[in-house]
């Protein structure tokens, strides 16, 4: 088995510190991306040097590693969900080590640390897999053919989003996207916004999860969402197909290139681990 990880903070102006994670393990083949979701702040607000999000993106994926190790050998689809639980939690006792709860925020510059993310495990030939809001997982076959896409996470918001959002500023939007819609369940308990890792149960509603036939020379990329773009160019996923030993250095400078192209489209951070066997 091969693999190629890769992570890159912004090609363009970015007030953030890095808050991009992701682990491999070094005794099997797991693997975990997480993206700390930025505070936002007024424009005349400086933000922190150190991220609480970037620290909860390292907190899960430590925690999530160490927990799948523990199971890998007996390894099931419902260890899934108990692995996600696990490190959630650990990502809840850091918001409250920090002063940060729902007493405490204001949804705005004070508000709970959070994380998208994405998760692989190969065992006996399957791949168990998760993908949580904008964090994905994804595979292409030998050909350079896309077979699956873990589902998109803002699908459900998209249905359920006020009728008024067009005409709320951006800070009524961020405000009522995070008290009402962030891991929000509706009243007969059913996800109607969107899910991310910030300690809360409900999370978990928002979570998907699955087992895939990992197959033979298939590519499996598990990503965080400044990604997103670039597997819609033929040019990006032709870089694996014969996967060279430059593979790395070809990578970077195809996204070196196209991050000047297009610096909005793709020179957000982002994280990427590819897997082919």
């Amino acid at each position: 088995m091969k693999t190629l990880s890769f992570i890159k903070q912004a090609s363009f102006k970015n007030p953030h510190p890095q808050e991009d994670f992701f682990l491999i393990s070094q005794k099997y083949p797991i693997f975990v991306v997480a993206d700390g979701v930025s505070l936002n702040f007024d424009k005349d607000s400086d933000y922190p040097k150190k991220s609480g999000a970037g620290e909860v993106a390292k907190i899960f994926c430590e925690v999530v590693i160490r927990e799948a190790e523990k199971k890998y050998d007996n390894f099931s689809e419902k260890n899934l969900e108990e692995i996600f639980d696990i490190g959630n939690k650990a990502v809840l006792e850091y918001n409250v080590s920090r002063g940060v709860t729902k007493s405490t925020i204001n949804y705005w510059n004070a508000d709970l640390f959070s994380a998208t993310t994405a998760f692989l495990l190969i065992k006996d030939g399957d791949a168990y897999w998760w993908s949580l809001c904008d964090s994905g997982v994804l595979m292409f076959d030998k050909k350079g053919r896309k077979i699956f896409s873990s589902p998109a996470g803002w699908v459900t918001f998209e249905r359920n989003k006020p009728e008024n959002w067009d005409s709320m500023s951006e800070k009524q939007k961020i405000g009522t996207l995070h008290k009402d819609y962030r891991n929000g369940l509706g009243r007969k308990g059913e996800p109607m916004g969107y899910g991310v890792v910030d300690g809360e149960e409900t999370a978990r509603f928002y979570l998907n999860t699955g087992v895939l036939d990992a197959g033979t020379d298939n590519l499996i990329f598990v990503y965080t969402d400044g990604f997103e773009n670039y597997f819609n160019l033929d040019q990006f996923i032709d870089i694996f197909k014969l996967w060279p030993s430059d593979l790395s250095t070809k990578l970077e400078d195809f996204i070196s290139e196209k991050s000047k192209t297009d610096p909005k489209k793709y020179g957000s951070e982002k994280t990427l681990i590819a897997i082919t066997n």
